[in-house]
């Protein structure tokens, strides 16, 4: 065999693997792979053709082009992709738009075989009509509760002379692309006309923003495009218009559960029935009903309930319970446990202890609850009902601890409706002492009226504290940490962010985020902050 026979089936080989091995040993390859040929040619006018192709000058791997490959303006129908060694070639099963400049974007879709280095700005850019569109729009987009920048977020621009009478977030967009990883982003070859410019963190890549776990942001003026533009800059933030759902209901023999899509904030339950009445608690999306005070097998009820973003939803809902007339279960008993207070911790003085139970409490024995400071001093308390079902109790307190407090409740102290009673329990923490705090206070002008303060950790993910303010915000007794502070504008004064309304053209209070952070010291005083 000759040695061009010998090459010829290498060749064949290679392009009959589905995988191709880099070769190994030799110096190290640096150099990423270049386009040679391409077909149609870059920036061709009047293509007609349903094939696309790029030849380069090495071996390639193009096994994440699928998830890379980025074409603007939407494509119909599908593409075959077939990868050889030098070579990619996409077929599309239905042609191209009339007069139109499309974008092929290939990101780091097409590496090199032996190092995997991208070709670096591939793209190829064509027109089915006598024109190339040259128009851009170049900007940035940040997250607004971080104020970092936001990467992989998509940039929609959607056509609005466009007939499609769908509403325009449910449509796929004319043009799109990805920010990069400083958040800046570049909408390029685009044709004049009138846009909207939308935002969002396109988790599933369907190309449609989805409310429930997406980000979202818009700019609120119409884009009317006859040179390029840049600075566009955006912001994408929570955003949910939906009402929260019901996604099923679960019936026992002493309580009936009705399970939402999301957490709910707040409920109001009316009984139509004369004489008919439940309690009930909520607990993230949970509402939960129990047969009490007055036993019944079944009602009818009217729920008005709320999620944190004030989105009401109102239904009737049957409310029965399993097993009705059985024998009711032997009493038993049930462990108190705090969420946010650990056995053995250091803290705080506390100025409360909060007390969440399973189910409603008919009595407590306060004569069986101590609070101590120190081991020795026995604090007075003020029991607080924080609900009418009698589930969450608050023990208001104002301790003299200098070294310890303690939480001691005796068996049988407290006792459900169910007569399940609570087993002993003690909750020993140790207190920070007073010269191990720091203080921060400021003002912020930018934002009139009325404000909320967040302070925040450094990474911005978690909330130490929060109060309302309107002139100075004051965070004192602060443990030596490295903060962050967050400043929220609450125009209509309902002490939470608002997020937007895209078809209303409205958009979500302003949130500040310091960019620097503030480390805090013990004795450490910082007074007049003033933020900007």
């Amino acid at each position: 065999m000759t040695t061009k026979h010998v090459l010829f089936a290498l060749i064949l080989l290679l392009s009959s693997c589905a995988q191709f091995v880099p070769p190994t040993g030799g110096e190290k390859d640096k150099t990423a792979p270049k386009v040679i040929n391409s077909y149609p040619e870059n920036k061709t006018k009047h293509f007609k053709g349903q094939r696309i192709s790029l030849e380069f000058d090495e071996l390639i791997d193009a096994n994440s082009l699928r998830q890379e490959l980025i074409i603007t303006p939407s494509i119909e129908g599908a593409y075959d992709l077939k990868a050889k060694p030098f070579s990619i070639e996409l077929k599309f099963d239905k042609p191209f738009a009339d007069s139109t400049t499309y974008t092929f974007n290939f990101r780091e879709g097409v590496k090199d075989l032996n190092e995997r280095n991208p070709a670096e700005n591939l793209k190829l850019v064509f027109s089915t009509g006598d024109q190339i569109d040259s128009l851009q729009i170049n900007g940035h987009v940040d997250n607004l509760w971080s104020g970092e920048n936001a990467e992989d977020c998509t940039l929609a621009l959607y056509d609005l002379s466009s007939k499609d009478t769908l509403p325009l977030l449910q449509r796929k967009p004319k043009y799109f692309v990805q920010t990069d990883s400083s958040g800046n982003f570049s909408l390029e070859n685009l044709k004049a006309s009138e846009y909207s410019l939308v935002a969002f963190t396109d988790k599933n890549n369907n190309l449609r923003f989805d409310e429930k776990n997406e980000l979202f942001g818009f700019d609120l003026d119409t884009i009317r495009l006859t040179q390029n533009i840049d600075g566009k800059n955006l912001t994408v933030y929570p955003y949910q218009t939906e009402s929260p759902r019901i996604q099923r209901v679960l019936s026992r023999q002493t309580n009936f559960v009705v399970r939402f899509d999301r957490g709910i904030q707040s409920a109001k339950i009316e009984f139509p029935n004369e004489g008919d009445s439940l309690t009930y608690k909520i607990n993230n999306n949970e509402l939960t009903f129990f047969n009490h005070p007055n036993p019944i097998d079944t009602t009818l009820t009217k729920l008005i309930v709320e999620d944190s973003l004030a989105l009401k939803f109102e239904t009737e809902q049957k409310v029965y319970f399993t097993s009705y007339n059985q024998k009711a279960p032997e009493p038993g008993t049930f462990r108190i446990s705090f969420k946010d207070l650990k056995p053995n911790s250091t803290i705080k003085k506390p100025k409360y202890y909060d007390l969440d139970f399973p189910e409603p409490v008919t009595s407590v024995d306060y004569e069986k609850i101590h609070i101590l400071s120190d081991t020795s001093i026995v604090e007075s308390f003020t029991p607080v009902w924080l609900d009418s079902s009698h589930t969450q109790l608050r023990l208001e307190v104002q301790p003299k601890a200098t070294e310890t407090i303690s939480l001691e409740i005796e068996s049988s102290a407290i006792t459900t409706y169910k007569s399940d009673t609570n087993s002993t329990y003690q909750l020993i923490n140790k207190v920070y002492p007073q010269s191990e705090f720091g203080s921060i206070s400021g003002r912020f002008d930018e934002f009139q009226g009325q404000k909320i303060a967040q302070l925040i950790n450094a990474k911005g993910d978690q909330i130490i504290e929060q109060q309302i303010f309107t002139d100075e915000y004051r965070f004192p007794e602060l443990l030596p940490s490295t903060y962050r502070i967050r400043i929220i504008e609450d125009k209509n004064e309902n002490g939470k962010w608002d997020t937007a309304d895209f078809y209303q053209q409205k958009l979500p209070e302003r949130i500040f985020v310091s960019k620097g952070s503030i480390k805090v010291k013990a004795n450490f005083i910082l007074e007049d902050l003033q933020l900007k």
